[in-house]
């Protein structure tokens, strides 16, 4: 069975260190035999959610009209597992992956016992948080985590790529998720065939 994982990241700097993490985790994953589509955020357009809770009303239905809802909900609706990855922004996660978090409130339930992955990089300082914040995210919707996530420490554009440590730990990621992933199964199926049956 070949999985499919969804890998979202938001930095506005083209080719700088969370790109490079990304990258490192799509190619150890395609090494895996798992399908992975990678989206940076900030290059998508993505909209605020305006609260109108609509979606309350039927699950996977959001009423703005954006990449959201027409690149970004299908996928996730199909994912086996999620990748999220961010700077640090003032010890927390980057305005793109935030507006991508607040906009998945539309999808409670049907995100359930999808893998989760999570990836930072950072200065140093509010990594943490920054992890945090994304595995608060997931739990959330119910997802299933089985590892502390990435923590890279990087400033300067390609400094990721001395963090020796931030790359072994993105192929124990990719390695785990697989592990859980492939223990899952059933549980996504159940919630897949569950998801289908909701009305928009």
């Amino acid at each position: 069975m070949k999985f499919f994982v969804v890998c979202v990241w938001g930095s506005p700097r083209e080719g700088g260190n969370t790109e490079f993490l990304v990258k490192e985790i799509t190619k150890r994953l395609d090494e895996l035999g798992v399908r992975v589509e990678v989206f940076n955020l900030c290059r998508m357009r993505i909209n605020p959610c305006k609260s109108c809770r609509l979606c309350l009303k039927s699950r996977g239905f959001c009423t703005i009209k954006d990449d959201m809802t027409n690149i970004l909900i299908p996928r996730l609706i199909e994912a086996d597992g999620l990748i999220v990855a961010s700077p640090v922004y003032f010890n927390n996660v980057s305005t793109c992956v935030k507006l991508f978090i607040d906009r998945t409130w539309c999808l409670r339930g049907l995100l359930r016992n999808i893998v989760g992955g999570a990836m930072v990089v950072g200065r140093g300082y509010g990594s943490e948080l920054a992890i945090s914040a994304i595995h608060a995210f997931m739990l959330k919707h119910e997802m299933i985590l089985g590892f502390r996530g990435v923590t890279g420490f990087a400033f300067e554009k390609g400094e990721i790529r001395h963090d020796r440590r931030a790359i072994e730990l993105v192929d124990q990621l990719a390695n785990r998720m697989v592990e859980l992933m492939r223990a899952t199964v059933k549980l996504r199926r159940e919630r897949k065939i569950k998801g289908s049956a909701r009305t928009i």
